[in-house]
């Protein structure tokens, strides 16, 4: 066995401890710690690290490719403390929204889905911010070639019985998801092609921010419908027609 003399020795040793040292702990080299400036910032100014996602989301609320039916109703995506540069941005040139129905045309009476997508044109994570009372509303008006509601019913809406004063609204919250670069979330509303009639007998038990309930009364008659898809997105800035959060797309009832 080869000895080493006591000089050799010690800088053998000093050698030995150094590269352990710098040794990773389970393989491969460990890069340099981030700054916090190169750290993604979540909607409360956290760092994001630990699981999450772009933009410091939770992962199950951005994507490439998210389904808002489910994504919105989870606790994850809930937010209370939305930046303030957040409140009325202008996403015109970075997001595009659009609604195509799954069928040219419906029968009168008959059904159709209508796919409301939100893509991201921009080359950077894009959060969007939804109101909830208390879930995701998306609903659906049609209007007439004279631009006047095709399916609501012609009289007035009754007034409730002198029974006390109603349940006071749920207090509103707000959902954020982070789209990808290019990425879309897409949601799927169901509409009848029918007239509404005021339904009194479905007023007790139908939460007060859903407005006075109706139900259905007959098909529509055949024609050509304008639908506007009146969403819950927030936190943008937009004209007095609504033109990001309310998009539209035309229906043949035939």
């Amino acid at each position: 066995m080869r000895i080493l003399r006591p000089a050799l020795q010690g800088a053998a040793i000093l050698l030995a401890l150094a590269t352990a040292l710098q040794a990773p702990a389970c393989g491969g080299s460990k890069p340099a710690p981030k700054s916090p400036d190169d750290l993604p910032t979540t909607a409360d100014g956290g760092t994001g690290e630990g699981g999450a996602a772009e933009g410091g989301a939770p992962s199950v609320c951005t994507g490439a490719s998210l389904d808002l039916a489910n994504v919105l109703v989870q606790s994850a995506c809930e937010v209370t403390n939305l930046p303030a540069d957040a409140k009325q941005r202008d996403v015109s040139a970075l997001l595009a929204v659009t609604a195509s129905p799954s069928s040219p045309g419906v029968a009168p009476g008959g059904h159709v889905d209508v796919i409301v997508t939100y893509t991201n044109k921009s080359q950077a994570p894009l959060p969007l911010a939804f109101t909830l009372d208390p879930t995701p509303r998306f609903t659906i008006e049609a209007y007439t070639s004279t631009n006047k509601r095709a399916e609501m019913p012609k009289t007035h809406q009754p007034q409730g019985k002198n029974d006390g004063p109603p349940p006071d609204p749920s207090a509103p919250g707000t959902a954020q998801v982070t789209l990808s670069p290019g990425g879309t979330a897409s949601v799927k509303i169901g509409w009848d092609a029918v007239r509404l009639r005021w339904a009194p007998e479905l007023l007790k038990g139908t939460p007060p921010e859903q407005g006075y309930p109706t139900a259905p009364a007959g098909p529509l008659p055949k024609g050509k419908y304008l639908l506007k898809v009146i969403t819950p997105l927030t936190g943008i800035f937009e004209g007095s027609d609504h033109e990001v959060s309310t998009v539209k797309t035309t229906i043949t009832v035939q």
